[in-house]
């Protein structure tokens, strides 16, 4: 735990990070930690050595139904999820990268999604989340002709927030750290809940679930805390949830 967030990261350097089976438990376990721990408001998912995430082992080409989903479990974070890539996130791993909520690059950071230039098909969701992100077109090609995306084309598409160099990430995934951990938690949660959710709602109802969250926050002690804050002229104090 550090100022507020839950870090998880990848620790399998030798072998890129891969999704195994005993990586995906591991995250599907960091993921409950993390979202029962009061403390953190933010979580943080980063990675050692040269690779974000290689994907699933090289034999793999599907994950058994008996291995843990661990992408999925980054994605049903409440929370806010900051990725923190410092090297290629391939397959898989680029699935992984877009199941957080923010995506922080350093230049040397690169996404392939090689399925097809292989005679497969990758998951994960990836393909859905692009289509999300990007538009279909882009997402189609992304999909068909495996084009390899440099973090500064990702940084152009809006696949990442920002792009530094990797000395730099960590002092640039803290700041953004710290602009969410000041923020009220259940602001924050709201605000994930309303987004994600409309993507798979009308419009109508998709505004309809904006409102009701609003009126649900108004209810709220962290709500009443940011009134009495303005009011005082000071920086509000919000408790852990």
């Amino acid at each position: 735990m550090r100022a507020g967030a839950a870090w998880i990261t990848l620790a399998r350097p030798a072998t890129g990070n891969r999704l195994d089976a005993g990586m995906l438990a591991a995250l599907v376990d960091a993921c409950a930690a993390a979202e029962d721990a009061a403390a953190a408001r933010v979580v943080v998912l980063a990675a050692r050595g040269p690779a974000f995430c290689a994907g699933l082992p090289a034999a793999c080409p599907w994950p058994p139904a008996a291995w843990p989903d661990g992408v999925g479990a980054v994605a049903a974070l409440t929370k806010p999820v900051v990725a923190a890539i410092q090297g290629a996130a391939t397959g898989w791993g680029f699935a992984l990268a877009l199941a957080c909520d923010l995506r922080i690059a350093a230049r040397g950071a690169v996404f392939r999604l090689p399925g097809a230039a292989a005679g497969g098909l990758r998951g994960g969701g990836v393909t859905a989340r692009l289509r999300r992100m990007v538009g279909a077109a882009r997402a189609l090609e992304l999909a068909l002709l495996g084009t390899p995306v440099a973090a500064t084309e990702a940084l152009d598409g809006g696949l990442v927030r920002e792009v530094v160099s990797r000395r730099r990430l960590p002092a640039a995934v803290g700041a953004v750290v710290r602009m969410l951990a000041a923020r009220g938690p259940l602001a924050l949660r709201f605000a994930k809940e309303a987004v994600v959710k409309a993507l798979d709602l009308p419009l109508a109802e998709g505004m309809r679930l904006e409102q009701d969250l609003y009126v649900l926050l108004q209810t709220t002690e962290d709500r009443r805390e940011g009134v009495r804050a303005f009011l005082e002229r000071r920086r509000p104090r919000f408790d852990a949830h």
